[in-house]
């Protein structure tokens, strides 16, 4: 998914659910920044504050796969039930790092970091749970089972969906994933990702609101089921400019249901502009022309103030993909990662 679903509508489920504005917001950033936490910073080097973060996503697909491992599986493609019937294919083929919508070690993930309370860790393995939906029934590895042949696809290398370009990550888009057995092909995205965002909904509802009627919930989940359709499914299904979209998005925000308060366009740069001194080189926003990636020099950074850095949200956001990280982990069942000869790596 993109930054449309990971931060707008998580804020829109967050709120939705019962969570403050305040928490909603941080639980969004964090779901959206993953994706854009992709740079290795070494910060106030040499001092007793020295601090190196965590990547949680990398838009190199090409070093060694090793490195790339748990990045790729513990962030956006969470090895789920290879059995299940939407993974069906063609070649009659299976894998046990397929990703699956909704599986077992995903909702073990969320599970895990919604009863830990930090919103940050909540925020992260929300991302994971929502691309469980968009780029199910690929892998988070180099391997023919990504493969889709054709003369662009054959040029991009077999790791998660390159083959299929942004195709699984366009909310409104149909498309068509040939691996599939002839009734799974043809993909509805407005279909996945609705799906998708009311069950991240209904988790976060549960877990706010554990004594609550069923009716109660009901009223609440068929509210935003309707707000999401009219938002997806009343527009050009090939649209792919999410522009409108996120005015809908910020409207529904400002409404009593979502907390009332309009949610802020999404900052690429706010949190870490927040803890650090320096300004990234080459940065801009989603609204700019270019990005820092192309940047091969590493420049220093510092604490905007040593005494309370550990309170920034960068900070803690940083600490908690670590968290998600080892923890994540270790939750996936043993046997997923045993049948592939990859707990060591």
């Amino acid at each position: 998914m993109d930054f449309e679903f990971h931060y707008y509508v998580t804020y829109l489920a967050a709120t939705r659910a019962g969570y403050s504005s305040e928490d909603a917001y941080k639980i969004a950033y964090s779901s959206q920044f993953v994706d854009d936490n992709n740079m290795s910073f070494d910060i106030h080097t040499e001092t007793p504050h020295q601090y190196t973060n965590y990547l949680s996503q990398t838009i190199d697909v090409l070093k060694p796969k090793r490195k790339l491992f748990r990045i790729y599986l513990l962030f956006h493609f969470i090895p789920g039930d290879p059995f299940t019937e939407s993974a069906r294919r063609k070649d009659g083929k299976m894998h046990w790092l397929n990703t699956t919508p909704d599986s077992t070690n995903a909702n073990k993930i969320l599970d895990s970091a919604l009863a830990s309370g930090n919103l940050y860790r909540i925020g992260i393995a929300i991302h994971a749970y929502l691309d469980t939906w968009a780029h199910q029934n690929f892998v988070g590895y180099y391997d023919e089972f990504n493969s889709m042949r054709g003369s662009v696809q054959s040029i991009a290398p077999d790791i998660g969906h390159a083959d299929a370009g942004m195709y699984p990550d366009f909310p409104c888009l149909v498309w068509d994933d040939n691996r599939l057995l002839n009734d799974n092909s043809i993909i509805d995205n407005a279909d996945r990702f609705q799906k998708a965002a009311l069950r991240t909904f209904e988790k976060l509802y549960f877990h706010l609101h554990s004594e609550i009627t069923s009716e109660t919930f009901k009223e609440h989940y068929s509210g935003f089921k309707k707000d999401l359709m009219a938002i997806l499914f009343e527009q050009d299904r090939t649209n792919r400019k999410s522009k409108k979209r996120i005015k809908q998005y910020i409207a529904l925000s400002a409404q009593s249901e979502y907390g009332g308060k309009k949610l802020v366009p999404y900052n690429v740069s706010e949190w870490f502009d927040k803890a650090i001194h320096e300004d990234i080189r080459g940065l801009k926003d989603r609204s700019g022309s270019f990005i820092s990636h192309i940047d091969p020099f590493h420049d220093k950074y510092t604490w905007h103030d040593l005494n309370n850095y550990k309170n920034t949200d960068w900070y803690k956001f940083q600490e908690s993909v670590k968290e998600h990280q080892d923890l994540s982990w270790n939750l996936i069942e043993e046997k997923t990662f045993s049948k592939m000869e990859l707990l060591n790596v």
